[in-house]
């Protein structure tokens, strides 16, 4: 599959761009390594992170739409930019935790539009294979990024945030590259508030669909099993005595494998029910965070880590094609937004409350939770095809397919 050179450059750019993010783990790493908060703070930071993540979908998906994708995502790296390097020159517990929120809004506030650039640079036909490769390069970026995070914190902690702020500036000049967005007619541009105000409104779409809403419940609550990757997992790491560089090299394994498989997975679920895969994710999701009850070294963990990531890029495919064939044509971005929020509201619900949970009651009854949870929710993926609106026709008068993903991979994300 030839692919023109502005998908390329698009490719680059959100690669770059993930490897230097600095995920809230080893924000919240850095942060008690520099004694700039302690670990009764260290819930409230990574719920302020996640508050932002989450917001961003919303908001970002509505933009994109409203304002267009190339212009979404060019905005938002200067000031992603000049606010990583914020943490630098702050020590203040309020000015900290502004940061953590505007930081976390600023990390994927760039989700939506680019899978709606992608729609625009490639054709219809390619689509779907195009926006499989553009996760590949999401999690090349994730697997060097966790490895690079770990060294720098070991080796030269402000160099974190130098090179957040140096990749964003990155990516926003592969991006420039890009084809502009189409010029919206005169008379809409004189009506720029209405068209601002109808993209608002659109954001409550996808929320009074009944079987979207069944969806995006669930998937709210696999994404507290999942993105405790992003909060408690390495925590509970570096409990067992694993050192940055350690619980980086454990995490790196997720990206890599995800690189691997991902391109391998629409063959495996080909001619499944939406559902089964759904189920499948959940359950290996649910059975490798469990498994981390076992893990006291850096051997089980890997094991762990190898069976939730085979839920992950499970996860990807089959529900990006779900929220795609259930969104109308020009409401992508928003409703690709619609699916960010109830991914990332995790960070604010799942995350904080896995880290209460570790230190109340210990990292096992972590991991069991974990575990008790996603097999639950893999049920409820069955229960969907109860609801009005799974069907969806097939055919020639099917909505175009078009994807979408979470926030990390498969993200899903």
């Amino acid at each position: 599959m030839r692919l023109p050179k502005a998908f390329w450059l698009l490719w680059f750019g959100q690669a770059f761009n993930r490897i230097g993010t600095l995920a809230p783990a080893f924000l919240v790493l850095y942060l008690e390594q520099d004694h700039l908060v302690d670990s009764r703070t260290t819930p409230l930071i990574v719920g302020l992170f996640g508050a932002g993540v989450v917001t961003s979908g919303l908001i970002g998906g509505a933009l994109a739409d409203a304002i267009g994708p190339r212009r979404t995502i060019i905005a938002a790296q200067p000031v992603a930019a000049a606010t990583a390097l914020l943490y630098l020159a702050t020590t203040n517990m309020a000015a900290l935790c502004l940061l953590a929120l505007a930081t976390g809004f600023l990390s994927a506030v760039d989700r939506p539009a680019g899978a709606g650039m992608i729609s625009k640079i490639v054709p219809q036909e390619d689509f779907s294979r195009a926006y499989s490769l553009y996760l590949v390069g999401f999690n090349v970026g994730m697997s060097l990024g966790p490895v690079l995070s770990g060294l720098l914190l070991s080796f030269y902690p402000p160099a974190l945030f130098i090179v957040w702020a140096a990749c964003s500036g990155i990516y926003a000049a592969l991006v420039c590259a890009l084809p502009a967005d189409a010029v919206r007619p005169a008379a809409e541009r004189r009506e720029g508030g209405s068209v601002l105000r109808s993209a608002a409104r659109g954001i409550t779409e996808p929320f009074r669909v009944p079987v979207l809403v069944a969806f995006l419940s669930l998937t709210f609550l696999m994404a507290c099993v999942y993105l405790q990757v992003n909060s408690t997992l390495p925590l509970g790491m570096r409990e067992e005595g694993l050192d940055p560089g350690e619980i980086g090299l454990v995490l790196a394994v997720n990206a890599v494998l995800s690189v691997v498989l991902l391109p391998l997975v629409p063959k495996v679920v080909a001619g499944m029910h939406e559902e089964i895969p759904l189920m499948l994710a959940s359950g290996f999701i649910a059975v490798g965070f469990g498994l981390n009850v076992l893990a006291h070294g850096i051997p089980m963990f890997i094991v762990a880590t190898v069976v939730w990531t085979i839920g992950e890029v499970l996860w990807a495919p089959i529900s990006a094609t779900f929220i795609a064939k259930r969104a109308p044509e020009g409401r992508v971005s928003t409703f690709q937004g619609s699916f960010f929020f109830a991914w990332n509201a995790a960070f604010v619900v799942g995350g904080p409350a896995g880290i209460a949970l570790a230190k109340s009651a210990g990292y096992p009854a972590l991991w069991l939770a974990a575990l008790a949870l996603g097999l639950a929710v893999a049920l409820g993926f069955k229960s969907l095809t109860r609801i009005s609106g799974f069907r969806v026709p097939e055919g020639p008068d099917a909505p175009a397919e078009e994807t979408t993903a979470p926030d990390k991979v498969p993200a899903a994300s």
